[in-house]
């Protein structure tokens, strides 16, 4: 296996490297534990990550837990209606006070009683009068960085983390017709695939597989020869996109079950006529149609396990106007992700083989070399300063 400076070397190799001159990545990339483990230091426990939307926990006390590179999160909706990411470690002898999702008032370690507030308050401690080092006040769930976009839930561990609008502006703007914030979520997805994460999000960032992982499902309303990309690519590096035209016996109006429905005011013709897939760097990805949107969260659970979370959403309208179509959009992309199961499963087990191919990317995967280039931005910078000397640059 190629040691970690050799695999940072060439990432940062890409930085330079013209898009259509790129080939992917070594396959010792998908597998090196040292590669995953500065991932996870330099961009996973530095980034805004989605952990899922305001609906998981609509009410005050509502609450779900997930675990976000290695932490035990609870998000929860506060009897004030504030909703928070914290902590669930219980702050006597770190006992999870709660698991799974539901709704309380309080939550109450099943170690040794103590119990919380939805704010994170210590409001109980059993017997706990004579210790010298324990004070109620100053006792509490400690949180996480938690910001709202569009619905979507996001977790940044870094403390001093920059406000997640930052990172997101430039995706106001390229998904403002979408009208995300009035959709629901009508199919649920959260599951852990067998290999890498980088896996799951090159699948996940690129039209081209339509023509044959997704010939039968996607793919027939939006061919893989329909990819092009918009004429403004992203000037700061924070999200890829690429879009898909629809296939023309779809155009003039045949029947399929992802055709545009609902109130279509405020679309352009390109939004109502192709498939629009951005990326947002590291790991959220949205597959969008004019009032639909398939997105998935990817999270590394070691070098070769992903966990995965996501959803299908519609308008809240067309959901209460025509269930039919929900249920009908449901099944196929419950398929859609099986078949992306499959791509990142048997990827990685052909990833071992001494003889895995480095190939060269189609000119329909500008967005892999965007990709590659954000890994050798960000990870040739961490691991040239863990070597002691500076990458140009």
């Amino acid at each position: 296996m190629k040691s970690l400076e050799e695999l940072l070397d060439d990432l940062a190799a890409y930085v330079d490297t013209p898009e259509e001159s790129c080939v992917s990545l070594p396959p010792d990339a998908y597998l090196s534990p040292d590669l995953n483990a500065l991932e996870v230091r330099a961009i996973f426990e530095r980034s805004w990550l989605c952990v899922g939307r305001e609906e998981y926990a609509p009410a005050p006390g509502d609450y779900y837990t997930i675990d976000v590179m290695g932490e035990p999160v609870v998000i929860v909706r506060g009897t004030d209606g504030i909703v928070r990411a914290l902590n669930a470690a219980c702050r006597h002898r770190a006992m999870p006070v709660v698991t799974g999702r539901g709704r309380a008032r309080r939550f109450v370690c099943p170690y040794h009683s103590w119990a919380y507030a939805t704010d994170g308050r210590l409001i109980a401690a059993p017997h706990m009068e004579g210790s010298r080092v324990f004070s109620k006040a100053d006792c509490r769930l400690p949180e996480y960085c938690l910001e709202s976009w569009k619905g979507f839930l996001f977790v940044n561990l870094d403390d001093d983390a920059e406000p997640l609008q930052v990172s997101m502006a430039s995706m106001d703007h390229a998904t403002r017709n979408y009208r995300i914030e009035d959709q629901t979520e009508v199919f649920h997805y959260e599951t852990t695939w067998d290999g890498n994460w980088k896996l799951s999000a090159e699948n996940s960032m690129e039209y081209y597989h339509h023509i044959g992982l997704h010939a039968r499902t996607v793919g027939v309303q939006m061919p893989a020869g329909g990819t092009y990309f918009p004429d403004h690519p992203p000037v700061d590096h924070t999200y890829t996109h690429e879009r898909c035209m629809i296939g023309e016996q779809y155009l003039g109006g045949a029947d399929h079950p992802l055709n545009p429905r609902g109130d279509l005011s405020g679309l352009t013709r390109e939004e109502l006529d192709t498939g629009y897939l951005v990326y947002v760097f590291p790991a959220f990805t949205m597959a969008m149609r004019a009032g639909a949107n398939n997105w998935l969260s990817f999270r590394p659970d070691g070098a070769e396990r992903t966990r995965v979370l996501g959803g299908y959403l519609l308008w809240k309208d067309l959901v209460s106007s025509d269930p039919e179509v929900a249920a009908a959009r449901a099944a196929l992309i419950e398929r859609v992700n099986e078949e992306d199961a499959l791509a990142t499963t048997e990827l990685a087990r052909t990833m071992r083989s001494r003889k895995a191919p480095r190939g060269p990317l189609s000119p329909f995967e500008r967005t892999l070399a965007q990709f590659y280039k954000y890994l050798g931005r960000t990870l040739a910078r961490h691991g040239a300063s863990s070597r002691g000397r500076v990458r140009p640059g």
